[in-house]
């Protein structure tokens, strides 16, 4: 059930990392990299999404755990996708992916500390 807007501030960041994960398959030139830049497509609409959830508060729970878990993915990716030959892609998705990892994790401590949820 919806709360109210209550933003924070890792959310936020996550947001950016988000959008200059989409915007990065143009601004590093591997858009012409199908594999590659849909993933950064794909991933960063998704963390966009759930940053929202995160800020409407439609979901109360688990929203960090899904930022980790979309981190993970960048992380490994370019290796599971097998474009981490792509050094621009593959530095971008391991970089928004360690940020998007750290951040949430930080978010749930946050939120385990204060006995309240994300």
């Amino acid at each position: 059930m919806a709360t109210g807007l209550k933003v924070h501030w890792r959310d936020l960041v996550i947001a950016a990392a988000s959008l200059w994960l989409m915007g990065s398959p143009f601004l590093f030139g591997y858009d012409s990299q199908l594999v590659a830049a849909t993933n950064a497509y794909g991933v960063g609409c998704a963390l966009i999404f759930f940053c929202i959830m995160s800020a409407w508060r439609l979901r109360d729970f688990g929203n960090e755990i899904v930022n980790i878990v979309f981190g993970c993915w960048l992380v490994l990716s370019p290796y599971a996708l097998a474009f981490a030959d792509q050094r621009a892609a593959t530095l971008n998705a391991i970089a928004v992916g360690l940020c998007v990892i750290v951040l949430g994790i930080w978010d749930l401590a946050a939120a385990s500390k204060s006995g309240q949820p994300g």
